[in-house]
């Protein structure tokens, strides 16, 4: 009985000691072309009046294996209480560069900048022409093989004529879904 303890033991530590080897750097950071769509909200109250702006976003990034992504997206915007007029839309170019990774867990961490005007050239930012309208830090986890990754926000501020100013009351999170595993489905 107890050779057969000392057999199950010992082949149960080869194979944890094995699989935590295994899973030792397993995700590494996704690069390539992504799709992403946001869901969220921001609110502020000033004298006495509470207004909710409902944001959702679609478009799309190109990511690099350092962790730079640029891509654009556009942003829909309603309000809550709602007001007597269309849904703002506004066409937002974003730019993510990563400040930690753990690719042992698949979790990590980057800042983001907003821009109105600009280009990407994959995912490098060419900022000619561009005006920075916000700034902000995202935590994420990548998933399914590198697929896909999971953001949320978690610090945003928005750049005006008198400075830049923090969001804080905000609810906002995004996946990114690789594009060309969609078409191996």
């Amino acid at each position: 009985m107890k050779n057969r303890q000392a057999m199950f033991f010992g082949a149960l530590a080869i194979g944890l000691a094995a699989g935590s080897q295994a899973m030792a750097g397993s995700i590494p950071l996704p690069s390539g072309n992504f799709s992403l769509t946001v869901n969220g909200s921001e609110s502020s109250c000033t004298s006495g009046t509470c207004v909710t702006l409902n944001i959702i976003e679609a478009g799309a990034t190109v990511r690099d294996s350092a962790g730079n992504g640029c891509g654009t997206h556009v942003a829909v915007v309603t309000f809550t209480p709602p007001v007597q007029q269309s849904p703002i839309v506004v066409p937002v170019t974003h730019v993510f560069k990563l400040t930690s990774y753990d690719p042992t867990t698949g979790v990590g961490d980057q800042s983001l900048t907003e821009y109105s005007g600009g280009k990407c050239n994959g995912a490098i930012f060419n900022s000619a022409g561009a005006t920075q309208s916000v700034t902000g830090t995202l935590h994420f986890a990548v998933s399914e093989n590198g697929n896909r990754i999971d953001n949320v926000v978690t610090s945003l501020n928005f750049s005006g004529p008198n400075g830049t100013v923090p969001a804080t009351n905000f609810s906002l999170t995004f996946t990114e879904r690789n594009q060309n595993s969609q078409n191996q489905q």
